[in-house]
């Protein structure tokens, strides 16, 4: 994944954007936690704040008052005229009693005698309160079938609803089908993924316009032109094929694809294993692994961020996607030294719009885009 920069789009930009910061870095919650991008994002957001001690306790269960607490962070929802949910153990008394109320008036929560506001939740609960909470949208491609939830399951369509939208993800069960474990109790940890995954639900089209040229310039003075070249559709998926030229040489540099359909979007060179592969529609976090390094390390794909504002050449660019991938440097006796990375920027109608390499500097940007 790490050649795309040599193979394909080799490019770097300079402009001003919002960059993306870590507001938090917990003690328990390191760069090498599998949830990290999205506790994260959660601090960065200012719905999570952690403990006095500087923890985040990811392993801890996580109680309903808090996910009340959260959500109204999450959603802006308002604290006033707020109907009384009249839960038997939430009196107006209670420290979360607005928190809960509110989440209720927005119709999050349902009646009921108790609600239990220090018990934890399950999958299953999850889905159905983060499907309401964001009005989820069906993504038929994307549907899984899961072996321990039939259609009967009272929990069904919300378990399908953030399936498809990339939210949350069964488990194999070792026979070619998957499990949602809907009733597993969740973690800090993983509500606070699901929750920022569903905040940062980003859907459009982020494949390059086929009717315009794009012109590319990078760091070390190399100018490059993307020109369209043919679309194949296969199903629901639709391939588009690019041709890179050298302006100076007028070389053909490589034959570049974009797709996007059946739950994943792809940017790579024709015939090659070269590129950038994400699960779609597009939320933080970790989004694809390979094995193919000959030291048998994992080369890492993460989305950083998925609302930034960019620009750049004069173009005001909104929900750019970012993803930084990562890959291992090892010295002359094959030792890890440490793991390199790019960030590769994506817009919508624009496809890749600039890299930036590991020392922070932008290596290649678009400059313009011409019909």
């Amino acid at each position: 994944m790490k050649r795309i920069i040599a193979v394909t789009l080799a490019f770097i930009m300079m402009f001003s954007f919002a960059g993306v910061t870590s507001a938090a870095e917990f003690k328990d919650v390191g760069a090498n936690h599998s949830l990290q991008v999205e506790i994260e994002y959660l601090a960065s957001a200012g719905v999570i704040n952690g403990y006095s001690d500087g923890t985040f306790k990811p392993n801890a269960p996580i109680a309903k008052k808090h996910i009340a607490a959260m959500l109204v962070k999450a959603l802006n929802l308002p604290t006033t005229n707020l109907q009384n949910p009249g839960y038997a153990d939430v009196p107006t008394t209670h420290p979360y009693y607005k928190e809960i109320a509110a989440a209720y008036t927005a119709g999050i929560f349902s009646e009921a005698t108790y609600f239990k506001p220090e018990s934890s939740i399950s999958r299953a609960f999850m889905a159905k309160i983060l499907a309401q909470a964001f009005n989820l949208k069906s993504i038929a491609n994307n549907a899984v079938s899961y072996t321990d939830v039939p259609k009967a399951n009272a929990f069904y369509t919300p378990i399908q609803l953030v399936t498809m939208n990339k939210i949350a993800q069964g488990y194999s069960d070792g026979q070619n089908s998957q499990q949602f474990k809907p009733n597993q109790l969740l973690t800090r940890a993983h509500f606070s993924a699901f929750l920022a995954r569903a905040m940062s639900l980003k859907a459009g089209n982020y494949k390059p316009h086929t009717g315009y040229t794009y012109y590319y310039e990078t760091i070390e003075g190399d100018d490059y032109r993307m020109v369209f070249d043919s679309s194949t559709k296969e199903g629901s998926t639709t391939y588009d094929y690019w041709d890179l030229y050298n302006e100076h040489t007028g070389m053909l540099m490589s034959k570049d694809v974009y797709i996007l359909g059946d739950g994943s979007w792809v940017q790579g060179v024709q015939n090659s294993d070269v590129g950038i592969f994400s699960s779609y529609p597009f939320t933080v976090g970790t989004k694809y692994n390979t094995l193919n390094d000959s030291e048998g390390q994992q080369e890492r794909l993460r989305i950083l961020s998925t609302h930034e504002q960019v620009r750049l050449a004069g173009i005001r660019y909104q929900d750019v996607v970012i993803f930084e991938e990562a890959w291992p440097i090892y010295n002359d006796r094959g030792q890890l030294v440490k793991m390199n990375t790019n960030e590769i920027y994506i817009a919508k109608d624009y496809g890749i719009i600039g890299v930036k390499d590991s020392r922070g500097y932008w290596v290649t940007w678009l400059t313009k885009r011409a019909r």
